[in-house]
């Protein structure tokens, strides 16, 4: 299991992918594993094209707001943690899929 005990030191979002990575995905079956993946994956492409789209319409010179800065910047760090949380979720279920894939290819042998 992952150590989530936090340090001075520690990034919350290294500390919040450590908890994502710390879940029992193993308790899944195949299917909810491969659901898990695919929306994990569809939502960090989500987020890239937001992050795509937000860069290039500030590089436009667009004044905002006050509050939309600091709603920008909330919106900015709650992506910065979701995107690795995210990440995690996709490798956890692919490296799950590819054991039981490598566990059912094993021909059986008979002595």
């Amino acid at each position: 299991m992952t150590d989530t005990h936090a340090t001075p030191a520690d990034s919350t979002i290294t500390i919040f992918r450590d908890l994502i990575a710390s879940l029992p995905f193993a308790q899944l079956d195949d299917v909810q594993l491969c659901d898990l993946g695919a929306i994990a994956a569809e939502s960090v492409e989500g987020l890239c094209h937001g992050l795509h789209y937000l860069g290039d319409t500030l590089q436009n010179d667009v004044e905002l707001p006050q509050e939309s800065l600091s709603q920008l910047g909330a919106c900015l760090n709650a992506t910065a943690h979701l995107i690795p949380a995210l990440l995690e979720m996709c490798e956890q279920a692919e490296r799950h899929v590819r054991t039981i894939t490598s566990v059912s290819d094993v021909p059986l042998t008979t002595q």
